[in-house]
C-alpha cells in the first residue's frame, strides 16, 4: 500500500482533499461531456457554474439553496432580456438599467451578503443586455442556456457529493469582514463592469461573451486589493487558462471525439485542481485558470472555423480587459483592515 493510500486512511484532511479533487475533476468534465453530448450553446456554461460552486462549497448544496440559484439566473436572465427588448431602441436607458442591477449586486457582495447568488445574477445581467444588441437572436437563447447550465451544475454537485461525501474547502485569501469600504469596492466595480459593458455595447464585439464572464469573476474577487503582485497573478494565471484553452482546441482537431474531449477535460480539471485546493493567492490565480479555459476553449468549440487571426483578437481583448480590471483596482480600492 502506497504512502499516499495510508495517508487518506489515516489523516481525515487528507482524505477529504482527495475526494475534494475527485469531486472537482468528475463534476466539471462530466458537466462539459453532457452540455456537448447534447449540443448546448454556450456548452461551457455548465462546467463553468459547477468549478464555481465546487471551489465554494465546504460540504453538499441544500436543496433549498440549489433551487434558488437556479431560479436566481434563470429569472435575472429572463428579465434582463426582457428589459433588453424594450429598451434596445434606447441603449442610454438599457445601459443604466444593467449598471444599476451590477452595483446592488456588488455592494450586496462587498457586504458578506448572497455572494454566490449575486455573482450568478451578475453573469446574467452583464450577459443579456450586451447579446440583445450584437446577437438578439443569440440573446434569445441565453436565458435558457444560462438557466440550464446552472440546473446541470446544482445537479452534478449533488451527484458527486452524495459519491464522495467528506467535506473540505480552500482557505479564501480574505473575508469581506476585511473589506475596509465596502460601498467603494463596490463602486469601482461597478464603474470597471459598466466601462466593459458599454465598450461592447457600443462596438459590437462578437467577443464579448468569453471577456466579459472571465472579467467578471475577476472583478467579484475582491481579494486582489492586497497589491499589485497579487493582482498581476490572477492575470497571470487567467492568461494561462487562455493559452491552455487554445492547445486544448488544437489538440482536440487532432482527434475529434467525445471521448478525447472528455478527457481533454478531465486532465485540466485535474491539474488546476490542487491549485485551487490549496487557497489563497495560489488557489484564487487557478480559479482563474480554470475560467479562462472554460471561456476561450468553449467559445472555440463553438465556432469550429476559428482563424489564427481571431485567436489573437480574443485573447488580446481578454488580455486588455483583464489589465484595465486590475489596474483599476489596485489604484482605487482601498486596502483592508489588518488585525
Amino acid at each position: 500500500m502506497t504512502d499516499a493510500a495510508l495517508s487518506t486512511r489515516t489523516d481525515p484532511l487528507a482524505k477529504a482533499r482527495l475526494q475534494w479533487l475527485i469531486r472537482f475533476g468528475v463534476g466539471v468534465s462530466g458537466t462539459y461531456v453532457v452540455s456537448e453530448a447534447l449540443e448546448w450553446s454556450p456548452a461551457y456554461l455548465a462546467p463553468l457554474f459547477t468549478a464555481m460552486l465546487l471551489a465554494h462549497l465546504p460540504r453538499q448544496l441544500p436543496l433549498k439553496l440549489g433551487l434558488v440559484l437556479i431560479a436566481v439566473i434563470g429569472t435575472a436572465a429572463a428579465v434582463g432580456y426582457l428589459i433588453s427588448v424594450l429598451l434596445v431602441a434606447t441603449p442610454t436607458v438599457l445601459f443604466g438599467c444593467a449598471s444599476l442591477v451590477i452595483f446592488v449586486a456588488l455592494n450586496t457582495m462587498a457586504h458578506g451578503r448572497a455572494v454566490m447568488p449575486m455573482t450568478f445574477l451578475l453573469i446574467s445581467v452583464t450577459l443579456v443586455p450586451i447579446n440583445a444588441i450584437v446577437s438578439p437572436a443569440h440573446a434569445a437563447a441565453l436565458p435558457i442556456a444560462l438557466t440550464k447550465g446552472m440546473a446541470v451544475a446544482v445537479l452534478a454537485v449533488w451527484i458527486v457529493f452524495a459519491i464522495w461525501p467528506e467535506g473540505f474547502v480552500p482557505k479564501p485569501l480574505l473575508s469581506t469582514a476585511d473589506v475596509a469600504s465596502p460601498t467603494r469596492v463596490a463602486v469601482v466595480g461597478a464603474a470597471i463592469l459598466s466601462a466593459l459593458l458599454l465598450a461592447f455595447m457600443l462596438y459590437g464585439q462578437n467577443h464579448a461573451n468569453p471577456v466579459v464572464t472571465t472579467t467578471l469573476l475577476l472583478v467579484a474577487q475582491f481579494e486582489v486589493q492586497h497589491g499589485a503582485v497579487k493582482g498581476f497573478t490572477r492575470v497571470f494565471g487567467a492568461l494561462v487558462g487562455g493559452l491552455m484553452g487554445a492547445v486544448a482546441y488544437m489538440l482536440l482537431a487532432i482527434s475529434p471525439s467525445l471521448p478525447v474531449f472528455a478527457v481533454i477535460v478531465f486532465m485540466l480539471a485535474i491539474l488546476v485542481a490542487p491549485f485551487i485546493a490549496r487557497g489563497g493567492v495560489v488557489g484564487a490565480s487557478a480559479q482563474m485558470t480554470c475560467n479562462s479555459f472554460f471561456a476561450v476553449f468553449g467559445s472555440a468549440l463553438s465556432d469550429p472555423d476559428t482563424s489564427a487571426g481571431t485567436w489573437a483578437t480574443r485573447l488580446t481583448l481578454m488580455f486588455t480587459a483583464w489589465l484595465f480590471a486590475i489596474g483599476m483596482m489596485i489604484l482605487f480600492l482601498p486596502r483592508p483592515r489588518l488585525a
